[in-house]
């Protein structure tokens, strides 16, 4: 019922942002080509939507984010785990992670097409370096917080390394993965736009350049738009798994 609500007020909320959008450009007399109104631009989004080749780019990027989010959780989960039981990995690698992290992304992208090309490789690899870094902050930090009494028990049982990490390391980690997931999966959709943005042959960072380039407003605000939906799917059904596999919360 809550959730309901409160997707009823954000419904309300866009509905009174798309007539004060209409009122402005009809007030203040804005043409087309600096800021259509809702009417005229869900008329060329329709068009736009059409068009036969919007499947391949809304499809290229999204495979982009599928298979790029995938291998960086995967990755992201094995680093995190050898820096969380290594102390000496962790003072030798932490500092190259964290400066490649924070580099802006569209500084990284360029080195990404030269080593990997125009095609679909160089976006994943930029999708993969973007998302395993916050798996493998919250999986280095959630083995590091367990109690070292679990720790203690598991040795007084005689367990194995293997059992160890199947039975109380990889539970007490999976919470953590799965909420950094949602912030990975939305991580992924801008370094994805990112490389496309770049230097690509198909999906929709292709087509903001596009219209960026033919200064086709319509075109950026239509791609905006999907992007924007898309990121929103993907975090709902984040949320959705997360539910659902962490049902006790």
């Amino acid at each position: 019922m809550k959730k309901t609500r409160i997707y009823v007020e954000m419904c309300v909320l866009l509905t009174c942002l798309l007539i004060l959008w209409q009122f402005i450009t009809i007030i203040f007399h804005i043409p087309s080509y600096y800021l259509p109104s809702p009417v005229d631009f869900f008329k060329y989004f329709i068009q736009f939507m059409q068009s036969g080749n919007m499947g391949l780019h809304i499809t290229t990027t999204l495979y982009e984010i599928f298979i790029g989010t995938f291998w960086g959780i995967i990755f992201g989960m094995i680093l995190g785990y050898l820096l969380a039981k290594n102390r000496l990995l962790e003072n030798l690698f932490m500092p190259l992670l964290l400066i490649m992290q924070i580099s802006p992304k569209i500084s990284i992208a360029p080195l990404f097409i030269l080593w990997f090309g125009l095609g679909l490789t160089s976006k994943i690899a930029l999708v993969i370096l973007v998302v395993s870094f916050p798996i493998m902050v919250a999986e280095s930090s959630s083995l590091k917080k367990i109690n070292t009494g679990y720790m203690d028990l598991m040795n007084i049982l005689q367990a194995n390394r293997w059992q160890i990490f199947i039975r109380m390391e990889l539970p007490c980690a999976f919470h953590e993965v799965i909420s950094g997931s949602k912030i990975a999966v939305t991580q992924a959709i801008t370094s994805a736009v990112i490389g496309e943005m770049m230097g690509a042959k198909a999906g929709l960072g292709y087509l903001l350049t596009n219209g960026a380039e033919m200064y086709d407003l319509n075109m950026i605000l239509s791609s905006i738009f999907l992007l924007s939906l898309l990121g929103l799917l993907l975090y709902e059904a984040c949320q959705i798994v997360e539910h659902k596999v962490l049902y006790w919360k």
